[in-house]
């Protein structure tokens, strides 16, 4: 399983412009209803609800919003990139960087728990979450996942 498989150029955000939660999160669901990956509305619906159920920041700069979605075919991983760090969860977590976005149709559940822990090991390099805010578009940042994701089993 290679995250390239599921992730899309025109899902990313290179530089977010929103300053908290709700806001990147309505952020990339807009992103992702440009890229006809389906409603911003549904979307951010979904990611909200997670979030207010169970923060979604594993640290180290990082955050994986994820939800189910009706109406997908596939999984589906979207990137955004803060300008400087958002405090995404509880006042105790670290401000947030990097967003993984993964969003997946009902009944995917094993290949959405897959992808959770992919995302995660890739997260552990040792330069990932730099080299990512160093990339400085769209096609970049694609290119700095696909690097580090072909370098692990």
């Amino acid at each position: 399983m290679r995250l390239k498989e599921y992730l899309r150029e025109d899902f990313i955000v290179a530089r977010l412009s929103a300053r908290d939660m709700e806001g990147v999160l309505r952020e990339v669901s807009a992103k992702a209803e440009s890229a006809d990956v389906g409603a911003a509305d549904l979307i951010a619906e979904k990611l909200l609800e997670r979030e207010h159920l169970h923060p979604t920041v594993i640290g180290a700069g990082l955050a994986i919003p994820h939800a189910t979605v009706e109406g997908l075919s596939a999984p589906i991983i979207g990137i955004a990139l803060a300008g400087e760090p958002i405090q995404f969860g509880p006042p105790e977590d670290e401000p947030v960087e990097v967003f993984f976005v993964l969003l997946s149709p009902p009944g995917s559940e094993r290949e959405h728990v897959k992808l959770l822990a992919r995302i995660c090991r890739l997260a552990r390099h040792e330069d990932f979450i730099d080299r990512l805010e160093e990339a400085s578009d769209e096609a970049g940042i694609l290119d700095v996942v696909e690097a580090i994701d072909a370098q692990h089993i």
